[in-house]
């Protein structure tokens, strides 16, 4: 076989090679779970907010948005954006206190968020802080280009306690 056979031989089982790695690698199951992707969301508002950035979190909500107060997407993002803007430094300390997979594509989240101006070292420093407290329970959906989304929320009043 000539030099060049040689050439065009390699480069078509290497070309074969990298087909058959992209082939398996797009037909691999994903690597994260359910609830890993929603603990991930969960983690990006957190980010989002202490960032102040609304933008950032309006992302993680479905435009299917809904709530029991009548809050759609549009409404949940300018109440977000309000409270950020509102106050000078956003601090949180969260507790995910459960994520649970419901339905394929269909999740829920119990978490304890303690809002504050100041960093938050830890729930003992709730009692000497001026904070907000609240414990949300979210429900989220796997969307159609495969994200899992905020779909709705409950959110009430948490105490200090809750947090230990």
């Amino acid at each position: 076989m000539s030099m060049m056979a040689s050439r065009a031989a390699l480069a078509t089982s290497s070309l074969a090679l990298a087909a058959g790695l992209l082939l398996a690698l797009a037909c691999a199951p994903d690597a994260k779970s359910p609830e890993e992707k929603i603990r991930a969301v969960l983690a990006a508002l957190e980010e989002g907010a202490e960032e102040k950035r609304a933008g950032a979190m309006k992302e993680h909500v479905s435009e299917r948005y809904a709530d029991a107060q009548g809050n759609d997407k549009r409404a949940i993002a300018q109440l977000v954006a309000f409270h950020l803007l509102r106050n000078q430094s956003v601090y949180l300390l969260t507790r995910v206190r459960s994520v649970e997979i419901e339905a394929p594509g269909e999740g829920r989240a119990e978490v304890l968020v303690a809002m504050a101006g100041t960093p938050i070292a830890g729930p003992e420093a709730l009692l000497s802080l001026r904070a907000d407290l609240y414990r949300f329970d979210l429900r989220l959906a796997e969307e159609q280009d495969g994200a899992w989304r905020v779909r709705s929320a409950e959110w009430r009043p948490a105490a200090a306690d809750d947090f230990r």
